[in-house]
């Protein structure tokens, strides 16, 4: 199938989405709104989006740049970039080696582990979410002070100057199926009052996430909230989720291990990714 090339905004040339941080530096860098790391080919599959809310298309990682960031910030963002890398690579894993065993006879396995680095994994969905929303219609954080513009407070979340706070931040959404892990990467806004963009809905790599931007209460997901053709309303939210456990039968196959700094135990089990 042949790729197309798509136009997420209308950007405009000459502005980094962090320069109230005050100190941007170089000229304005071409910018991957969902990182070129996390995939193996030239294109992708993608999902959700203003422009392909209907069906996925096939797009050209090419085609998925912007000038959004100058090269400082760019640059001091990269560690994000590298760490979804890993998580991605993690469950490209767990498919292959779940499409092994369910080959083999059940037995005790080996039990296999992967590692995430947690905030820094947070702090990516953020980035990412601006990079998709920025210069959009929506502003982005309810202390945004204008439209397609990030918040003060959600600049210095990414870029780690401040932590999230519970309820804000990552959950882990509980679907209760099969996890279909492919390449792609899908996304939808949550937004409030049609005027604010207070959180992001993601399937990263078939993983449902979806990220809090609101302080004040616990995220509830109205009926019919969702990616396209799912509700996630009916769907468990697990906070800075610390296991999700894929079982080769009845005994445990494989453990991807997301590492926050406070204790936390929740999991989620996992059937066969496929």
């Amino acid at each position: 199938m042949a790729s197309e090339r798509v136009q997420l905004h209308n950007w405009s040339m000459g502005t980094c989405w962090a320069a109230c941080l005050g100190d941007c530096c170089g000229k304005l860098s071409r910018e991957h709104v969902v990182s070129r790391s996390l995939f193996l080919g030239e294109q992708v599959s993608a999902h959700g989006f203003a422009w392909c809310k209907a069906e996925p298309k096939v797009v050209g990682l090419s085609s998925l740049t912007a000038k959004i960031l100058c090269r400082k910030h760019n640059s001091d963002l990269s560690g994000l970039d590298s760490t979804a890398a890993k998580a991605f690579e993690a469950m490209r894993e767990m498919m292959r080696l779940s499409n092994v065993r369910s080959g083999l006879k059940p037995r005790i396995w080996q039990v296999q582990r992967y590692q995430v680095d947690g905030p820094k994994l947070e702090r990516w969905f953020l980035k990412t979410l601006i990079n998709l929303a920025f210069e959009g219609e929506y502003y982005i954080g309810r202390d945004s002070r204008q439209g397609g513009q990030p918040s003060r407070t959600l600049v210095d979340l990414c870029f780690g100057r401040t932590k999230f706070l519970r309820p804000a931040g990552l959950y882990s959404v509980v679907v209760g199926q099969q996890i279909r892990s492919t390449d792609t990467v899908s996304f939808a806004p949550f937004l409030i009052d049609h005027k604010f963009v207070s959180g992001g809905l993601f399937s990263f790599r078939g993983f449902r996430h979806f990220l809090s931007l609101e302080e004040a209460a616990a995220p509830h997901l109205p009926k019919g909230i969702g990616l396209p053709g799912e509700d996630w309303s009916i769907c468990g939210l697990n906070y800075h989720n610390a296991q999700a456990r894929e079982m080769g039968g009845k005994h445990l196959s494989q453990v991807l291990e997301t590492r926050w700094p406070e204790k936390d135990n929740s999991e989620i089990v996992v059937e066969n990714p496929r």
